[in-house]
């Protein structure tokens, strides 16, 4: 299924500062994760940010992110209007998890809140990845655990982490990105696969050779030339030659730019259809959406 156009929103308020992930300093990204750790204040910023413009969430398949679809699913308005993006999968979670308490167990908790026929279809298809080392029996398996809590939303794309994407790139991995994009809507209907990438004219080049339409991917682009890989003109390059919808993540890199001059930098750059950006007071939604509104027609 090729997604439409508009299947970005162009304003998307990201999940970092509620999960405390922060680039440049930790210390202050365990200092966020504690103040929303009382999900209350998560939800006055989504609510905030909506009113302010944002048409978008951005949410990675953390452990927090169901009771914060549970909060969006309580509220009409938040329900029926804002778009919800998963990024799949949370791969931290994984990796913490199973230093902490061993793989099994790991699979075990991922499987405690499913129903019995969800449990012997799991088995299954994990049975038949480890047979098989089918890939793409164990990326279903993931789907179907984690996008659980997102079914009762407007759940519009769900983007495929970079670690993976990157990974079955540089593996060539071709029947991996098609399987996914059959298997979203299936697992979500209505929903459209898309990606992470973080080198963006190698995902383009491919996809064009593997003649796939074109495709939904978020990426950084920021003038600071931040996380871009290899470079970035050579991303500027990339996104004006190749038809794609491009969610530029990263903008501010980090703290470094300020508002101003990162709207007006990416629009001058071709096909970015809008722009995730994480918030966590008034004063920065307003500051923030205002610049963006400005320089970037869609918004």
């Amino acid at each position: 299924m090729t997604a439409p156009r508009d299947a970005i929103a162009p304003i998307v308020l990201g999940h970092n500062a509620f999960f405390g992930v922060d680039h440049l300093s930790s210390q202050r990204g365990s200092e966020r994760e504690a103040h929303f750790s009382d999900l209350r204040r998560v939800l006055e910023v989504v609510e905030a940010a909506h009113a302010a413009g944002a048409g978008g969430l951005m949410m990675s398949t953390h452990e927090r992110a169901a009771p914060i679809c549970d909060l969006v699913t309580q509220s009409p308005r938040l329900r029926d209007s804002l778009r919800i993006y998963p990024l799949l999968p949370y791969a931290q979670k994984y990796v913490t998890r199973s230093n902490e308490v061993g793989m099994v167990n790991v699979v075990l908790e991922m499987l405690s809140g499913t129903s019995l026929t969800d449990k012997l279809n799991l088995l299954w298809q994990g049975s038949k990845a480890a047979l098989t080392k089918d890939v793409n029996a164990v990326l279903a398996a993931v789907m179907q655990v984690e996008l659980k809590a997102f079914r009762r939303l407007n759940t519009h794309a769900v983007f495929l982490h970079d670690t993976l994407t990157d990974l079955a790139l540089a593996l060539g991995l071709r029947e991996v990105f098609e399987f996914y994009l059959e298997e979203i809507p299936r697992v979500v209907p209505g929903a459209h696969g898309a990606f992470t990438t973080k080198n963006l004219p190698h995902f383009l080049e491919t996809f064009a050779q593997w003649g796939v339409p074109r495709p939904l991917v978020m990426t950084h682009f920021n003038k600071a030339g931040y996380h871009m890989n290899p470079d970035r003109e050579a991303c500027e390059r990339a996104a004006a030659a190749h038809p794609v919808s491009v969610l530029a993540m990263g903008s501010l890199a980090s703290g470094y730019l300020q508002p101003e001059e990162a709207y007006s930098y990416l629009a001058t750059v071709r096909n970015i259809e809008g722009v995730v950006v994480g918030v966590s007071r008034q004063a920065h939604i307003d500051q923030t959406f205002a610049a963006i509104k400005r320089y970037m027609p869609r918004s």
